[in-house]
């Protein structure tokens, strides 16, 4: 065995078991025992760690997240994914899926090209399991901080030859409500690439008919949805109470203590569960780092009081926070540990088909294993049984 992590309290999928160790061999889980090992077991183990009492806990997987430690996905070279996925993985986050925002195609084709030389040098940051395009196909009218000279609806002959180039793209959201979102989204399907519903416009009625095509997450619920409307007089619900009355809807929430108020998280934990919730940051280039108010990312983005935000102070334009200050937020909002980390972990992996090779501490697994403390500060970061930190 290459690894056995011992004397520690292991998160697992529905409970934490108090005493209990790990052991790693290669780049999976050789299996997850309760108590402690025995003198022989530990002899012959090449890297012994004592958690001293600490949890031992399934990495932080991010489904959303745009940069981090200074630089930007694909605004760049590879270096613009390698130092994003280290700064993240010293936070906890041992998988991560590379966003990048509307563009040009050209850029989008950059961003493929860039993500997979990246992957070939990426040995000390958290995997990339692949990319998430988040946009162009977008609303103007939810845009958010998208910016809108980038936002169009779908054209068969682009985005047919930004697929054809990668079988690396995993996600990709956009506006359900767009005209040919339904010959988009069957191309999605056929691919495999998870279709998600984000800065839309749609009413209800058009968000059941984007589900019965293959829509079934939420991107950042609350931020950039279309909620209940009027006209003459009669109220029409829109993506919001789609997310909670259609049953298998998936929804992922920034939870960076500005985006949401704890009470908005309470609540679709309530009404979607931890079974459907996945936690993300959304973050952008200064996640990571110390950077003073007015800080620059873009020319109409600054940060302020430890979040990004439109310069007309209008909207965010999304967060700067690492994935160990998600879970430390999510806990003050009342939530218990358990849940939390299955948010982290094994709900989003399951929402991105791995769960069968990460997301939870069980035999045969990736070994993508943290270890943190009561405050959730992380001091051992395995990555696929590569110790980084």
């Amino acid at each position: 065995m290459d690894y056995i992590l011992y004397n520690g309290k292991i998160i697992l999928k529905n409970r934490i078991q108090d005493s209990g160790y790990v052991t790693v061999d290669g780049s999976r889980i050789e299996g997850v025992y309760e108590g402690n090992p025995d003198i022989d077991t530990l002899r012959k183990c090449a890297n012994v760690i004592d958690v001293k009492g600490k949890y031992i806990s399934p990495g932080f997987i991010d489904i959303h997240v745009h940069g981090g430690g200074g630089k930007t996905f694909a605004i760049g070279g590879e270096e613009s994914f390698i130092i994003p996925c280290r700064t993240h993985a010293i936070h906890g986050t041992t998988s991560i899926y590379p966003s990048i925002s509307s563009s040009t195609a050209e850029i989008m084709e950059n961003a493929i090209r860039c993500f997979r030389k990246a992957k070939g040098h990426n040995d000390k940051g958290s995997y990339m399991r692949g990319l998430h395009f988040e946009g162009p196909y977008f609303s103007p009218n939810q845009k958010g901080a998208q910016q809108e000279c980038y936002l169009r609806d779908p054209v068969k002959e682009e985005y047919l030859g930004i697929l054809d180039m990668t079988e690396d793209i995993k996600r990709w959201s956009c506006a359900c409500e767009l005209p040919g979102m339904e010959e988009f989204a069957a191309c999605l399907k056929d691919r495999g690439i998870k279709a998600s519903i984000g800065h839309c416009d749609a009413t209800y009625d058009e968000v059941v008919k984007a589900h019965a095509w293959g829509f079934d997450l939420i991107t950042h619920l609350y931020s950039c949805c279309s909620t209940i409307k009027r006209e003459k007089g009669y109220r029409i619900p829109g993506v919001i109470e789609s997310a909670y009355l259609i049953d298998d809807m998936d929804v992922e929430i920034i939870c960076d203590g500005h985006h949401l108020p704890d009470s908005l998280i309470q609540f679709a934990y309530k009404f979607k569960g931890s079974d459907r919730t996945a936690i993300i940051s959304d973050a952008l280039c200064y996640a990571g780092m110390d950077v003073p108010n007015g800080t620059a990312v873009r020319e109409d983005i600054i940060i302020e009081d430890g979040v990004a935000k439109l310069t007309d102070r209008s909207a965010f334009g999304g967060s700067i926070a690492t994935f160990d200050k998600l879970v430390r937020i999510v806990l003050k909002a009342g939530i218990s540990l358990v849940e939390c980390i299955k948010m982290s972990s094994y709900t989003p992996a399951r929402i991105m088909g791995i769960e069968n090779v990460t997301g939870s501490l069980e035999k045969g697994k990736d070994a993508d294993i943290i270890v943190f403390d009561g405050s959730i500060d992380i001091n051992t970061v395995i990555i696929q049984g590569n110790r980084i930190l």
